[in-house]
């Protein structure tokens, strides 16, 4: 390898006096280049260690330097054309060096501005071995020192290497207000309430391009609203939710991967109903969690893109309930703090769909299965961005668990539904 690398120095460095004059140094170069190449090709096809370990190319492998060996010949002696030498008797070493030296003068006459070093100020960095005569022992080019130049010298480059990075993070937040005023003599009567909402999301995504992909996105909801019937509290939240969602996908084939999920869910406060201080939910009250292995189809369209994630019969799922007097609400036996099973999963997410470049639509839905039990959620939210930092946004969340007694309505079953509308601020990055 290493004698390949010479020769191609030798070829690139003739190309640049090529380019650069047309002096009889270069025309002594190109009458005699032809001959150094066949000798080196020679050398190396019979194993010769001379060529791969011979200091007169050393000169060829270091910064431009100002070589006095070099301007005495020139000056000197002489030659090239201009010079008295046979050169027909020189050795296979002196040809080489006569062609460099020839190269190296063209370049010290017509482009001074590319000498980087004189010898002198060279040997004064690092001893660097004399390479003007054939009597210089041969050395060992892995040994020479490397002097590096600096970035700001003439015609010096500097090259800077870039990793990729195939992690991208993003988020957004959302805080949205609605106010409501009835009068008390209004015609139709009415209550007055104010509502606060607002909503974290972060997004932190691995993709190296070709089978791995690492997705994680938390999102955070905090709601208050306060009513003016409720006699016990001045404010309580109306959506309180704490959720992580990882998935760590493997690709097989377009679009299809082979993937592990993971879920997280609670909500930060307690929420009360109206005119009663027992409340019916609370940090880690409860406490959901899913862990699965499945596939996952994701296509692409020009402006959605749609995940179907199947886990069959390999869905773990976890609850846990931290407080006595609420774990038979939520399906648990009375004694017990927690609830574990297997079953199958679905979930089929629209990360992101765009219409009419202001309507933005994100959707998910989960569907669990025991066998015994069932539990779906399906969660949609549209947003409308009227300028850049001020959206209107519509949620809309239907659930179904039959897990769950304490949930049952004589109207809607197990059946429940949230939906509400804002309009307020919003930031993306």
């Amino acid at each position: 390898m290493k004698k390949y690398i010479l020769l191609l120095l030798v070829l690139g460095t003739s190309s640049f006096a090529f380019a650069q004059s047309d002096n009889d140094v270069v025309d002594y170069f190109k009458a005699k280049i032809d001959s150094l190449v066949c000798d080196t090709l020679y050398a190396s096809s019979v194993g010769d260690e001379e060529v791969s370990a011979n200091p007169v190319y050393i000169k060829l492998l270091t910064s431009p330097v100002l070589y006095n060996s070099v301007v005495n010949k020139a000056f000197g002696s002489g030659f090239g054309v201009q010079g008295g030498i046979d050169h027909g008797s020189l050795g296979a070493d002196d040809k080489r060096s006569a062609v460099i030296d020839a190269m190296l003068m063209s370049v010290y006459r017509e482009h001074p501005g590319k000498i980087y070093i004189t010898e002198e100020q060279l040997r004064k960095e690092a001893p660097v071995p004399a390479v003007a005569t054939n009597d210089v022992a041969k050395i060992d080019l892995k040994e020479t020192p490397v002097i590096e130049m600096p970035d700001n010298v003439v015609g010096g480059l500097k090259t800077t290497v870039n990793k990729p990075s195939y992690w991208r993070v993003s988020g957004s937040f959302d805080l949205k207000f609605t106010q409501n005023y009835v009068s008390s003599n209004w015609s139709q009567g009415g209550e007055n309430s104010r509502v606060m909402m607002a909503t974290l999301v972060l997004n932190m995504n691995y993709d190296d391009k070709d089978r791995i992909t690492f997705r994680n996105k938390f999102d955070a909801n905090l709601g208050f609203t306060t009513v003016e019937g409720d006699t016990l509290h001045s404010f309580k939240t109306n959506n309180d939710k704490l959720r992580l969602e990882s998935t760590l996908g493997y690709k097989l084939i377009k679009n299809f991967d082979i993937t592990a999920k993971s879920k997280f869910e609670t909500q930060m406060l307690p929420n009360y109903p109206s005119n009663s201080y027992h409340f019916v939910s609370k940090f880690m009250a409860p406490f959901d969690a899913t862990f699965s292995v499945g596939i996952n189809y994701k296509p692409q369209w020009k402006n959605i893109s749609l995940s179907v994630f199947l886990a069959p019969l390999s869905a773990y799922n976890y609850k846990f309930v931290r407080y006595d007097n609420l774990v038979s609400r939520y399906g648990i036996k009375e004694g017990r703090h927690h609830r574990e099973d297997f079953g199958t999963q679905l979930v089929v997410e629209v990360p992101s769909a765009t219409f009419f470049k202001i309507l933005n639509w994100w959707s998910r839905a989960e569907f669990y299965t025991n066998y015994a039990r069932s539990f779906f959620s399906w969660e949609n939210k549209f947003d409308i961005k009227l300028t850049r930092y001020f959206s209107v946004s519509m949620l809309v969340h239907t659930r179904f668990d039959d897990s769950s007694p304490g949930l049952k309505d004589k109207k809607h079953g197990y059946w429940q539904l949230k939906e509400y509308m804002t309009m307020g601020l919003t930031y993306s990055w």
